[in-house]
């Protein structure tokens, strides 16, 4: 006699997490965790715009159950305190990765923004680009929404003077392994919630 619930007892197929972005996001070190298949895909020195536009092409084929989004800092990095176009900047560079939250849920996926890291301090810390990152960050708060999770990069990553730990940073821009061990740490609860629903 055929059994009637084949399936029964087998195990669920992984839950799919895509980390999109820049080259942050490209060279993350995504971590290993049951019931989970995690793929890094991103382009290095793309603006937040680009990434909005090539999104759908890039994602949609890998199926994602979730998406983590971490791009915009190549759009404010040539910001300085008196650049007469910052406010047109942060304003494009947010609604560029808006753009990315909401594509990631047109194709059914939870999301899990990630703020723009902050830059790494060193003896000439740019101040100009790390206070536009926290007004950029400051914005994206308010994207949090049920099916979308904002993970605050800075309280993970920054000392008390807000730039990236010397332990967590390659360089000003990018994170070391530790760094990327530390952010997959605070995230891996995130994703188990979300496995949950």
């Amino acid at each position: 006699m055929p059994d009637p619930h084949p399936n029964a007892g087998a195990a669920a197929p992984p839950r799919r997490v895509v980390f999109f972005g820049d080259s942050r996001a490209d060279w993350w070190q995504v971590p290993v965790l049951p019931g989970f298949q995690c793929v890094a895909v991103g382009v290095p020195g793309a603006s937040a715009a680009y990434l909005a536009r090539r999104f759908p092409a890039m994602v949609a084929p890998l199926r994602p159950d979730i998406v983590v989004v971490q791009l915009g800092v190549n759009d404010l990095t040539g910001l300085t305190a008196r650049a007469s176009d910052r406010d047109q900047v942060l304003a494009t560079t947010c609604a560029a990765i808006t753009a990315v939250v909401a594509g990631g849920q047109a194709l059914g996926a939870r999301v899990v923004l990630t703020t723009i890291f902050p830059l790494a301090g060193g003896p000439l810390p740019d101040r100009a680009v790390q206070e536009a990152i926290a007004a950029a960050n400051q914005s994206l708060q308010a994207l949090a929404a049920p099916g979308v999770q904002v993970l605050d990069s800075a309280a993970v990553l920054a000392g008390a003077d807000g730039y990236v730990r010397p332990a967590y940073a390659e360089d000003e821009l990018h994170l070391s392994p530790a760094g990327y061990t530390a952010l997959n740490a605070a995230l891996a609860p995130l994703l188990a919630a979300e496995g949950r629903e």
